[in-house]
């Protein structure tokens, strides 16, 4: 057996043992969901035996993509799904919470065997794997100067060494995380241009909109969720580990600005009545997901687990806003 074969054996086992974890994870999400909105309704799949994916995920193994669409497909970040045309009122909803997760896991362990064949991605991840290995080491020997620190903020080096075991979990994706960002970098799948157009994107849907309680209860939910998802993958939220907030900001306003992502396909699913979910509402959320981790950096200044408190107490404020609008407009607020 070559060394492919085992390397492909074992992840085929990691695939399995995800399968299993994604399972569990289907059962949280769903009753999540149901906590939300009365009127949220689980889809179940129509197509499994489909020979393509039909909310447009990530191309199979062996579906040819460019070069820069692969980091998409390798790496932690969001997939290159869309939900809906840029002017559709509403998104199709196929699959529930649960089940578009337990997708998009089955798609990075998929895409990660993928990627093994691209040498640009591989040395792209071994020199980052080299980096965070130094940076570890060498505070370690007591070798920690300004050059060294300043080089262990920009690669969240030290992620995953505070937060006990959650936070060595969310450290790992974390670096995940930046490695994505990393070789959207390298491989031309994101510009200094377009980093600016997708934070233009964010600024349009705080700005010049009617702001009343169906407008901000999703901008709360969806930011009280991303302070959650920040401060888990800081471990703990001090500045030194803020950069995995800045790159999910960015990595954030590129989903909402291009309409496309995982994360927008399980905010759609939560939000889903009767297979269809309100894109505008799904819209508000994702603004509100990436500007949560922007507030995330900010509160990074108090350090601790600041933006836990804070992620729990708007989504609760969020969801009763939300709820309140469905008792008085007898349905999902848009």
């Amino acid at each position: 057996m070559t060394d492919t074969d085992k390397l492909n054996k074992i992840l085929d086992r990691c695939k399995d043992v995800a399968s299993v974890a994604a399972d569990k994870a289907t059962v949280m999400a769903d009753s999540a969901s149901a906590s939300v909105s009365a009127g949220i309704k689980e889809m179940r799949e129509e197509s499994a035996a489909s020979s393509r994916t039909d909310d447009g995920n990530c191309s199979r193994d062996g579906d040819a993509r460019a070069a820069a669409k692969a980091g998409e497909c390798v790496l932690s970040g969001e997939l290159a799904v869309s939900g809906a045309a840029e002017d559709a009122p509403e998104i199709t909803v196929r699959h529930s919470a649960g089940e578009v997760v337990k997708g998009c896991v089955h798609k990075r362990i998929d895409g990660f065997k993928s990627g093994l064949q691209n040498k640009k991605l591989l040395m792209t991840a071994g020199t980052m794997a080299l980096v965070w290995l130094a940076l570890t080491i060498l505070p370690a020997i007591g070798f920690n100067p300004a050059p060294v620190q300043s080089l262990s903020f920009l690669t969240f080096a030290r992620g995953g060494l505070s937060g006990g075991v959650p936070g060595f979990i969310g450290g790992l994706i974390g670096k995940g995380l930046i490695a994505y960002f990393v070789t959207l970098l390298v491989v031309g799948g994101i510009s200094g241009e377009s980093i600016m157009s997708n934070v233009r994107s964010i600024a349009g849907q705080f700005s010049g909109g009617k702001w009343d309680l169906a407008a901000i209860s999703p901008l709360l939910v969806g930011g009280g969720a991303a302070l959650f998802v920040y401060n888990f993958l800081a471990g703990t939220s001090t500045i030194m580990n803020c950069m995995v907030g800045i790159v999910a900001f960015l990595i954030a306003a590129r989903a909402l600005a291009n309409k496309a992502g995982c994360v927008r396909q399980v905010f759609a699913a939560v939000f889903a009545k009767n297979g269809r979910a309100d894109s505008g509402l799904v819209t508000k959320v994702m603004a509100g997901w990436a500007g949560g981790f922007a507030l995330g950096v900010i509160l990074s200044v108090f350090g601790g687990y600041t933006c836990y408190i804070a992620g729990f107490v708007l989504l609760v404020v969020g969801a009763v806003l939300m709820v309140t609008v469905q008792k008085q407009a007898g349905g999902v607020p848009a």
